[in-house]
């Protein structure tokens, strides 16, 4: 059973999904939606989740689990952000992790090591990498939520990792295609292609 940590967890799922064509995250992906993976990796870890999303599919996804959501009809990635953390900000937490849903091979056990690497230095802000590139979830201290909350127009966390790069620390994955995430209908034919490959062995 995974070890529950005072961190939030905001997963986005309010993309328009434009290069793929249609709302990848309701994508069947070995027999599930794609948004489904990151519902089960991130399950346990978090005293708190919301999934925030302007689709009302998703929001049914999410409530037939008794998972917290957001629908909403904002415009904007800074206005995902926003309105994940007002919900979240009530509930003293140490920090807030940001999940993308189009992420099918991350692990649970990536997650359990980011946030325990997060627990030992929160004052830091943690995210998952394969060797020096980085990739997401990102978890950011407390003390940032003002500044996440007044990102600018359509900017994400990303944006503060850069601008604080002494605060931001690195936590490997074991397999680069954890950090993958899919974006046209080719990404997610060669991560269909890759599972099979994988169940085959």
């Amino acid at each position: 059973m995974p070890t529950t940590y005072p961190i939030g967890c905001i997963i986005m799922a309010s993309g328009h999904s434009q290069r793929f064509g249609s709302n990848k995250l309701l994508e069947n992906f070995q027999g599930q939606p794609l948004l489904q993976y990151i519902l089960n990796s991130t399950d346990n870890f978090f005293v708190e989740r919301v999934v925030v999303t302007r689709y009302q599919k998703i929001a049914a996804l999410c409530h037939a689990q008794n998972i917290p959501c957001l629908l909403h009809n904002k415009p904007y990635l800074n206005d995902t952000i926003r309105l994940g953390l007002a919900y979240l900000q009530a509930k003293n937490l140490l920090g807030y992790t940001f999940c993308t849903g189009d992420q099918p091979f991350l692990r649970q056990e990536s997650i359990g090591n980011l946030c325990a690497s997060f627990i030992n230095a929160p004052q830091t802000i943690q995210r998952l990498a394969y060797g020096n590139s980085p990739g997401n979830p990102i978890i950011f201290p407390a003390d940032l939520a003002a500044e996440l909350q007044n990102l600018p127009q359509d900017s994400g966390g990303v944006f503060l990792a850069k601008k604080y790069p002494e605060r931001v620390r690195l936590v490997q994955v074991q397999d680069k295609y954890e950090l993958f995430d899919i974006d046209t209908v080719r990404d997610l034919r060669q991560c269909l292609n890759l599972a099979a490959a994988r169940c085959s062995k």
